[in-house]
Order: structure tokens, then C-alpha cells, then sequence
């Protein structure tokens, strides 16, 4: 066994590219923004339509008469897809 360093100090050539759970991580972080924009606008396009269906249906049913609004059937949605349309600036 010698004393000589792991490491030379005085080499110039570069140390070899690897692959580390840090720059893993680093990856993650940097493309995971990206996935989660795509997946939201994803899913509100695919909710947009029933959300907007709603709104129409009761945008229609306060305009009707008291004695005739019995005839339109309020089409309610899910709290989560009109948040998810909300949060969408798309949409």
C-alpha cells in the first residue's frame, strides 16, 4: 500500500461524468414543473366541457321564471374540476 492521494491534484484531466442520486434529484426538480403544468392542462381540458355545461345550464335556469324553472335540471360538478378549470389559465 502506498501513500499517493485518491485523488491527483495536479492532473488536468477531467474526472468522468456520473450519475449521483443528486443529480438525479437536480433532473427532478428541474422537469417536474413542466410535467405537472401539462398533466393540469390535461385535465382540464378533458373537465372544461362539463364545468362550462354547468355554468350555462345554471346561467339559463336564473333567467327562467320562477313558475318554469322546474323544467331545468341543474347539471352539478364537482368541486374539484371547477377548481382544477380555475387553476388552469388556459381554460
Amino acid at each position: 500500500m502506498s501513500n499517493d492521494p485518491l485523488i491527483d491534484l495536479d492532473s488536468d484531466e477531467p474526472e468522468p461524468f456520473a450519475v449521483t442520486p443528486g443529480f438525479i434529484a437536480f433532473m427532478a426538480m428541474l422537469i417536474l414543473p413542466f410535467v405537472l403544468a401539462i398533466g393540469i392542462y390535461a385535465g382540464a381540458a378533458f373537465v372544461a366541457d362539463d364545468v362550462y355545461a354547468a355554468d350555462a345550464a345554471e346561467a339559463q335556469q336564473a333567467q327562467a321564471s320562477k313558475a318554469d324553472a322546474s323544467q331545468f335540471q341543474t347539471k352539478d360538478v364537482a368541486g374539484w374540476k371547477r377548481t382544477l378549470v380555475g387553476v388552469c389559465p388556459l381554460h
